[in-house]
């Protein structure tokens, strides 16, 4: 497959710099670059890319408000955050804004091209301390580590799979994982999918995310 991508960071010598690199990739084609979030949403809609590789700090709306616009527009692009601002907060907002990746600007060339594939297929790819992030937020949110009930009516088996889907596991390692056959993984996550109102596996990872579920 050919990922498409918008890339958006309002410094020039970056954005040129990762279209000059995502280039090199067979399997990537930049569609467009944009240096505001605003003209990145744009772009996206005239597009239609597989993923927003997107900067957070940047004039204007910002990226995280870009991502959460984005997500509410209800487009299938996915997004990666690919920021020098990796604080344990930054990292948090976007994920619940709707990102489903998240990388340091010093991440290798061959990890951000996994995170674009990882993206476009509707899974989640994270570096260590965005990882990190999201567990000490999980442990901290109201002083306890996990909710008390599992929202919208899922079943502890669904909240298991929920889990793993947002691992980045396909449905034939989770059905390996928990050693059930392939159709019952594709019921739990249709019913996930039902339950939750989500439209893709992208909408579930963040989903897991926002309601503490990782």
């Amino acid at each position: 497959m050919t990922v498409r991508v918008v890339i958006a960071d309002d410094q020039t010598v970056v954005r040129e710099g990762l279209r000059s690199m995502l280039g090199m990739f067979d399997g990537v084609e930049v569609t467009g670059a944009a240096a505001s979030a605003e003209a990145a949403l744009d772009l996206v809609a005239d597009t239609d890319p597989d993923v927003l590789l997107t900067d957070l700090r940047m004039p204007g709306i910002g990226g995280v408000e870009g991502i959460r616009r984005l997500r509410e527009s209800g487009s299938r692009t996915n997004v990666v955050a690919l920021t020098t601002y990796d604080d344990d907060a930054t990292i948090v907002d976007a994920l619940e804004a709707g990102a489903v990746g998240f990388l340091n600007k010093d991440a290798d060339p061959d990890a951000i091209e996994a995170a674009l594939v990882a993206a476009a297929t509707g899974r989640s790819m994270l570096d260590e301390k965005a990882l990190r992030a999201v567990l000490t937020h999980q442990r901290t949110a109201d002083g306890r580590t996990a909710p008390a009930a599992n929202p919208d009516g899922l079943t502890d088996r669904e909240v298991e799979v929920l889990r793993l889907v947002a691992t980045a596991m396909s449905n034939q390692q989770i059905a390996s994982h928990l050693v059930v056959g392939l159709s019952t993984v594709k019921t739990h996550i249709n019913h996930l999918l039902a339950k939750t109102g989500c439209r893709d596996r992208a909408a579930l990872v963040a989903y897991a995310y926002r309601h503490g579920l990782i």
